[in-house]
Order: structure tokens, then sequence, then C-alpha cells
């Protein structure tokens, strides 16, 4: 044990007198042994005046993105569809990407055959069947191609890690399909090395180099080499340690991704292919390969979310006890279903003349809504019929019936409302007013051109159109949450009106337009 440990002592004293006059050995080409020993020492290694050359990192943090990560579409005409027609069906068999509708959404374009691109109306949940929004303009034969091009920009992203030589360049090397790279159509293939990006017809004039950079040339892969984009630097060096990012594609032209692999493709998982960057020693990537990286980038299937909103109306009429409503104060309550007046003479009272019901409406139509009222007549002694919209004869006279008349003042209608003043005079019958309670949906409102602007209900009786114009209680143009308005009810009566039970019914229609 003692030997051992004196022989590890010397070995060490040894390379450390070796290292202190290492410069009497220049230029440290040979190697040496130990004495006493069976170890070799490179000197070239050791050498700390002369260090040996380590290899560059290369190109790094590289990346690669695209704008839509989307597979593109890819299948055949199950059947042919004939010119005007707008169902298609996708064939489950073949060698295409998509063998069904799982890849193919609501207003993608889709190119059959030789039409132009129109818009998926809907795709059926039997995942074969799809509709478009408009028909075919020539037919689709059988066996033809249905495309959905996927588009957008490629930005590769790298750092330097040596300097651009002047007149320099980068190269951004991009997968292609074996053929039909540059025809503006998705394409598919059986593996990744035979798939790959349509370059869309793009010049250089469709890519964007670093600044300092000026786009070189485009070169179209085929027969599995890849599309080639270059940017080529100026007169002077670019030095190491340079931020630079290239984008394929833009505005005018868009790169188009591949559709899925028609073998070994799993829905939901991505087909990897891989992104080349490299510096080069001359422009248009030529001369001498500076450094270079790869970066991996994943397309993908996109996930359609649906989900079906139901038509939606909630319409509500409330009964109110006594209060202000339309400026009046009233002591009447009514119901839901009633409104109870009670006992009533020609002597006019704001608190027994006059009563209030809510009516609020939601809908999530997209038109909005109205909300109209009709009476099945005038109020009739006991429901005796009250024939026309006029008395025959005085206030209260219809042929041979007595009948609380509707309001009238001078052009007073179902459709036209006039001013009923805040004590009504001599104005005699049954009308209403409206007042806003939440949001201005009303058709009218009681202040709008006088203390208290009325109509009459429109008369079925006397046929009267419950949807003339402007003779809705409330509308909106779009969706509404909680709209309500009060509806303010007067009875005024002359002092010859006969004694007895008057009544009629009123009913409310909504009507939503989806």
């Amino acid at each position: 044990m003692y030997h051992k440990k004196r022989l590890a002592y010397k070995i060490v004293l040894v390379l450390f007198i070796f290292l202190q006059f290492q410069y009497l050995f220049l230029p440290f080409s040979s190697s040496f042994t130990l004495p006493g020993t069976s170890l070799t020492v490179d000197l070239s290694k050791l050498s700390l005046i002369n260090p040996p050359i380590i290899d560059s990192a290369g190109l790094s943090s590289a990346s690669a993105t695209l704008s839509n990560p989307r597979l593109s579409f890819h299948g055949q005409v199950n059947a042919t569809i004939p010119a005007g027609g707008s169902i298609g069906v996708v064939k489950s068999s073949g060698n295409n990407g998509d063998l069904d509708t799982r890849n193919l959404f609501p207003n993608d374009s889709i190119v059959i055959d030789s039409n132009s691109a129109i818009q998926v109306a809907t795709v059926s949940p039997d995942l074969q069947t799809f509709t478009i929004k408009s028909g075919l303009v020539s037919q689709a034969l059988a066996d033809t191609y249905m495309t959905v091009a996927q588009q957008g920009t490629m930005t590769v992203h790298f750092y330097t890690s040596a300097p651009i030589p002047a007149n320099g360049s980068i190269k951004i090397s991009v997968p292609a399909p074996s053929s039909g790279g540059n025809d503006s159509k998705p394409d598919t293939g059986a593996s990744i090395s035979s798939n790959g990006f349509d370059t869309n017809t793009m010049t250089n004039a469709n890519m964007t180099c670093p600044n300092g950079f000026t786009a070189g040339t485009f070169t179209t892969g085929t027969g599995g080499a890849p599309h080639t984009y270059t940017c080529n630097y100026g007169a002077a060096s670019l030095p190491a340690g340079a931020n630079l990012t290239v984008v394929i594609g833009n505005t005018s032209k868009y790169l188009i991704n591949p559709a899925p692999l028609y073998t070994g493709h799993t829905r939901g998982l991505a087909d990897i292919y891989t992104i080349a960057a490299g510096t080069y020693s001359t422009a248009n990537g030529g001369g001498s390969l500076v450094e270079d990286v790869e970066a991996k980038i994943a397309p993908v299937e996109g996930v359609l979310v649906t989900a079906t909103v139901d038509e939606t109306l909630s319409f509500t009429i409330a009964g109110l006890a006594g209060g202000t409503r339309c400026n009046m104060l009233s002591t009447v309550t009514t119901t839901a279903t009633s409104v109870p007046w009670g006992v009533v003479n020609s002597s006019y009272s704001a608190g027994r003349n006059n009563a209030a019901q809510q009516i609020t409406i939601t809908t999530n139509a997209a038109s909005g809504y109205n909300v109209y009222a009709e009476e099945n007549d005038q109020m009739g002694k006991d429901g005796a019929v009250c024939t026309g919209a006029a008395p025959s004869a005085g206030e209260y006279t219809f042929g041979t019936s007595s009948c609380i008349r509707d309001y009238f003042n001078a052009t007073t209608s179902h459709m036209v409302a006039t001013d009923w003043g805040t004590s009504p005079g001599s104005s005699y019958g049954f009308g209403y007013a409206l007042e806003n309670q939440n949001n201005t949906d009303a058709r009218f409102v009681y202040s709008s051109g006088g203390s208290f602007m009325a109509k009459q209900f429109a008369d079925q009786e006397a046929s009267e159109d419950k949807y003339g114009t402007n003779a809705d209680l409330m509308y909106n143009t779009g969706p509404v949450s909680g709209s309500s308005v009060y509806v303010c009810y007067r009875i005024n009566l002359i002092g010859t009106q006969p004694a007895g039970y008057y009544f009629n019914s009123l009913k409310y229609t909504a009507v939503a337009k989806f």
C-alpha cells in the first residue's frame, strides 16, 4: 500500500512540473509514457498555450411555428354529386388523408373536383356526409378529389454562434411532397418523407428576411427534395450571436399545410415534420455550410367545438298593487289574469279609474320580438256583443247592446295614440298607456306628446288588425333580457252609462323573430 501511494505522488509531481514548463515542449505534437508506469500522455491535449480546437455549437434556440397549425383536408367523392347538388359524402377508402369528416368543419372552403371553393354548411353526425352553402356549378364525379387548404405563414427563428461571412446567406429547407408541391392544393402521402407543404405558387416576394438580408432564390422541391428559401446578406460579415427570423408566406400567398398521412396517422396526433435552417458562406445557400440546425413542426387536426343553443322566449304578465304608474296614483290591485275595477261610476277618480299590470319578455331571438294585444270585443253589458268599432248612437249604444266603448279622442285608434290628459274629461271609454320599467322597448310612452298618451286595444269583433303598423305594445330588433313595461289601464264613464256588469277579455301575444 505504501509503495502504491508513493507512485501516485510521483505521477502527480511529474505532471505538475511538466505543466509549469510546457513551453519547453512545443509544439506538443508527440506523446510519452510516464516512467515506471504504463500511462501514456498526449501532450497536445495538455497545452494551455495552444489548446485543441472544439467544434462550433451550431445554430441555437431554433424554433419553427405555423400561424395556422391545422392539417389540411384531402378526401375523395364517394358518389357523383350532380350540378346544383349540395350534399356530399366522403369516400371511406383509398389513399386519402381523410376517409371521414372528422377534419372537415362548417365554414371550411372546400374544393370539390373542378368547382371553385364553396363553404361547408353542416357536417353530419354520421361522419361521412356534409352539406355546402350553395350548389355545385358542375357535377363532381365519383372518386374525384375534394380538398380544404389550411393556409398560413411559417416562422423560423434561431441564433447564430458563428459569424455569417460577407455575401453569405441563410437557407431554410421545408418538407415537400413527392409531387404536386406547388399546385395550390394540399397533399398527402404514405409517410412523412413523401409528404409536405404546398408552396401555393409563391415566389421570394412572399417571404420576409431578417433586417439586413434580402430575399434570394426560392426553389420548389420535387422527388423528395425539400422546398428551399434563401436570404442573402450584404458586403460585410454578420457577427455571431445574431437573433434571426425568417417568415415564409404573407397575405398575398400563404403556405399550404399538408393533409394527414394516409397510412399510420392517428386522429388528434400531430404529424411531425423537420425544418432545416443553415448559414452559408456565399449567396443563395451556396459555398460551404457555416452552421445549421433542425426544428420540428407539428400540424394536427383542429378541434370542432359545437353547442346548440335552444331558442328561448319567456313572457310574463304580472299583477300589481296600487301605486303610481304612468304618473297616475292608483288604488286598484290587479292580478296576472284580471283587472278588477270593482264598482265605478261617472265620477272620475284617478285612484279608482286607473290600474296597471307589468309585462316582461326575455328572448335570444337574433332579430328581436314584438308584443301584440287584442281584445275580443269592447266591454259589453253582461258580455253582450258590441257590434262595430264605434257606438251606433251616443257613447254606449251598439245596436241593441250597451257597452263601455273603447277610448276615442279625434284620431285615437289601436295604432295611433292621443292625449287623454291628466283628467279625461268628456273623453269616455276604456284604453291604455305605457311606461318603460326596464329597457326602452315600449312602442310609445304616456309622456311622449302629452300627459297621458293612450290607445285603444285592437278589437277582434271589429276585425281590427293587432299586427297593424305601430299596433304592438313592445318591440326590439335584437335579443333582450328582462325588457319590461307597465300597461296602464284607464276607464272613464259618461253619467248616463246603464248600470250593470261589463266585461271583455284581453289576449297578449309575444312573437320572437329567430
